[in-house]
């Protein structure tokens, strides 16, 4: 009977290049991704409108709102039991919200005004929610507005994935016409909004 060595062990096993087969149903293929990409950026999208109306909601009713009269008997009562200009829930938050939702205290104020003047039409309420629950609920609604950004930056690299490559000055031709052409029917966007993309992900990588 012959022995084996553990070197003959070793020559008798498969290559690594045998070892991992690449199924063609399950390898990546930019088309695929490019599907799932635009279904969840999609989905997000619709959503969008909703959160972005609660975020501005909490982010008014925790903004440096104008005192009620309610607030403002609270305030004097305060004083005449010796506190010095008591500070009221929700005020002097301006700089803290333009943090939390990345943007800036002119776009925070302009968000507050909006949302006071759309209440007003409404017939709402000033102030829907106490301030500090709008506060302590205001970054993780601010966290589902971003997910749409995300998802549509996401949706933006699928679809520079899955172009041809783009030569200035020149069409796709042949099997780059037919990719190119399967891109535009899965995304419904027009040739020259696809190549905007393509640019800005390139470029973008490139930073």
């Amino acid at each position: 009977m012959t022995t084996t060595t553990p070197t003959d062990v070793r020559r008798e096993l498969p290559s690594p290049c045998l070892l991992v087969q690449h199924d063609p149903v399950t390898a990546a293929d930019p088309l695929s991704a490019l599907r799932k990409a635009k279904r969840r950026f999609d989905r997000l999208q619709n959503l969008l409108p909703d959160r972005e109306a609660r975020r501005n909601s909490l982010l008014t009713d925790a903004h440096a709102d104008p005192l009620t009269e309610e607030e403002k008997a609270l305030r004097e009562q305060r004083k005449a039991q010796g506190e010095k200009n008591p500070p009221i829930p929700g005020r002097g938050r301006r700089p803290v919200i333009a943090r939390l939702i990345g943007q800036t205290e002119r776009n925070v104020r302009n968000l507050h005004e909006a949302e006071l003047a759309r209440r007003h039409k409404a017939d709402q309420p000033r102030r829907l929610t106490d301030p500090e629950t709008a506060l302590a609920e205001l970054r993780q609604t601010q966290r589902l507005v971003d997910e749409v950004a995300t998802a549509r930056d996401a949706y933006y690299e699928a679809i520079a994935e899955a172009l041809p490559p783009h030569i200035k000055g020149t069409r796709p031709t042949g099997s780059d016409a037919d990719r190119f052409a399967e891109v535009k029917a899965i995304t419904g966007l027009d040739p020259a909004h696809l190549r905007r993309i393509q640019r800005g992900v390139v470029r973008g990588g490139e930073a």
